[in-house]
């Protein structure tokens, strides 16, 4: 069997990509609600917003998605996860569709919100003994009334 050449697969703008094959299969709503875990208010909020190209309609009159969509929604949960506000994410949206001149600020953009969540994992990290501390100090606490003879309530006749 001869071996064939791989035909290149494009975005919107005709830009190569290396995220999908020219005849890939597409999803349904249903399947990218399932497989993504967003609710479909959620998935159209994002198209809305402009962050993800719309899907395009399949024969019979559904929403079909493809692989790069699944891509980009994963990633764009993973900068909403981290508290990316819509407008960051939106402007990294800008810069992508603007082609490889914007790697650098797309990086810089990235790295800046990467210290952002540096910063609050320390926060978190700091609230986190804070609680251990306040959790010990309860069990200590309920312990210490238990030897005395007192009766120490549960969660759920608190």
């Amino acid at each position: 069997m001869p071996a064939t050449q791989a035909t290149q697969a494009t975005t919107h703008d005709n830009r190569p990509t290396a995220y999908a094959a020219p005849h890939a299969e597409t999803y349904s709503l249903e399947e990218v609600v399932r497989i993504s875990g967003l609710d479909a208010g959620t998935l159209r909020w994002y198209e809305d917003q402009g962050l993800i190209e719309g899907a395009e309609e399949d024969p019979y009159g559904g929403r079909a998605y493809s692989p790069v969509h699944l891509r980009w929604l994963e990633f764009l949960n993973h900068l909403r996860s981290t508290g990316m506000s819509p407008a960051e994410m939106n402007h990294y949206v800008e810069l992508y569709r603007a082609g490889d001149s914007t790697i650098a600020a797309r990086r810089e953009l990235l790295e800046a919100h990467r210290e952002t969540l540096r910063v609050r994992s320390r926060e978190f990290g700091s609230t986190l003994r804070y609680l251990d501390w306040k959790i010990g100090f309860y069990l200590e606490r309920e312990a210490a009334l238990v030897r005395a003879g007192a009766s120490v309530p549960n969660a759920a006749e608190a």
